[in-house]
């Protein structure tokens, strides 16, 4: 058996986290910067990073600092709209930005028609991704999975704001901790609530840098996302009134349990379309980049949906086993179009770009359907889609 269909065959795991990608090498990074003596990473760079991962594309480029559409193109990358949408003050924001630039984790990049930024290695990461299918099977995964629902809690201003200064990075290790549990030792779990974990408080205060008090102020500012449960505990009474340093009763917790809010996790449904279009998302957002296509956020938000649409369609030609050649076909039609547009200053005269990719996307798929579908393969795809929908589709025909 060939290491393809070996893992092809594998059987997937039964919940993912629902969450944006992030690279452990980065983490290492972060982890690393930390420790300096001279400029440590800071909570509110760390933060911000975590944030920016929200707005990426396959390839680490960030066009657009917020996903609502009302916002003008103008002001789609305005630090404004992180401090706005993340409740995190303006000066803030801007300064964390700009040390992210200085300390390479962020770097401008200018095209003719303006400027966008990138994540440093994302590209180089994620393209590896590719090369390096299986590691996760062997509890080598170069990348975990941060909840959406964190981002929603908006805990970073108050982590910045009491100086927790390695909060952010331990969230971090929480998120690798619970993407690598539903990968490997919990993969076939039909029960979330049995990916549980342990740490002790001495742990715990080394790890957040502080005291009991501060670490059980941490963990009550996470708790909706990460719950720690103490589990072990003891009582200290008071002691003589005559020596005494201490006049109260006091509760001190040795260890806790933790878990992952059930909101944060997702069945993981074996969905032949969505890895259709993760793929080709990936391969289109590559082809811009290292060509340099000067695309905005918009712009790239169409031609996803393009692409969502010929994926669709693409899943009808799988009878025949055909549905990935013309998705390869139509993908290097439109990219070395877009690449000639660019080389000869053409995008400039068109006025939809948008508009402009769904067409080509429908001409590549005609076009491989006329002259790389044969007549018996036709018959058998107009057949299997009008046993499935009553009637024959629009897109083919027997002849």
């Amino acid at each position: 058996m060939t290491s393809s269909n070996q893992s092809t065959s594998i059987k997937p795991q039964n919940f993912t986290i629902d969450g944006i990608k992030f690279f452990k090498a980065h983490l290492d990074k972060l982890r690393l910067d930390s420790t300096s003596t001279e400029n440590p990473v800071t909570t509110s760079e760390v933060s911000l990073f975590m944030i920016l991962h929200l707005y990426t594309d396959e390839m680490g480029q960030i066009r657009s600092f917020t996903k609502d559409p009302s916002i003008s193109e103008r002001k789609q990358l305005c630090i404004s709209n992180i401090s706005t949408d993340h409740d995190l003050t303006y000066e803030t924001v801007k300064k964390a930005f700009d040390t992210l630039i200085s300390k390479n984790y962020v770097k401008e990049v200018y095209t003719e028609t303006g400027v966008h930024y990138e994540i440093v290695d994302y590209a180089l990461y994620n393209q590896q991704l590719e090369n390096n299918k299986g590691l996760f099977e062997k509890g080598k995964s170069s990348y975990f999975r941060i909840p959406k629902a964190l981002f929603l809690e908006k805990i970073f201003g108050s982590l910045i704001k009491h100086r927790y200064h390695t909060g952010p990075i331990f969230l971090l290790e929480l998120c690798q901790y619970f993407t690598v549990q539903i990968g490997t030792n919990r993969k076939y779990t039909t029960d979330i609530n049995k990916v549980t974990g342990e740490r002790t408080m001495n742990f715990l205060k080394k790890t957040l840098r502080t005291n009991a008090k501060r670490v059980r102020q941490f963990l009550g500012l996470i708790n909706r996302i990460f719950k720690f449960e103490p589990v072990n505990t003891k009582v200290k009474k008071p002691v003589n009134r005559f020596t005494r340093k201490r006049s109260f009763t006091q509760v001190c917790i040795d260890k806790f349990k933790f878990h992952l809010n059930g909101n944060c996790f997702k069945e993981n449904e074996l969905n032949l379309t969505t890895e259709a279009f993760s793929r080709s998302k990936k391969e289109i957002d590559a082809r811009v980049k290292y060509a340099q296509i000067p695309l905005k956020w918009r712009e790239m938000q169409d031609i996803y949906k393009s692409i969502s649409r010929v994926v669709n369609l693409s899943q009808h030609l799988s009878i025949v086993q055909k549905e990935q050649k013309v998705l390869n076909f139509a993908l290097s039609k439109v990219s070395d179009t877009l690449e000639e547009l660019h080389k000869n200053d053409g995008l400039k005269t068109i006025k939809s770009v948008g508009a402009f990719v769904n067409k080509m996307f429908s001409n590549a798929f005609d076009e491989f359907v006329q002259n790389f579908i044969k007549v018996d393969e036709r018959i058998d795809i107009m057949d299997a889609y009008h046993r499935k929908y009553g009637e024959y589709p629009l897109f083919i025909n027997r002849e």
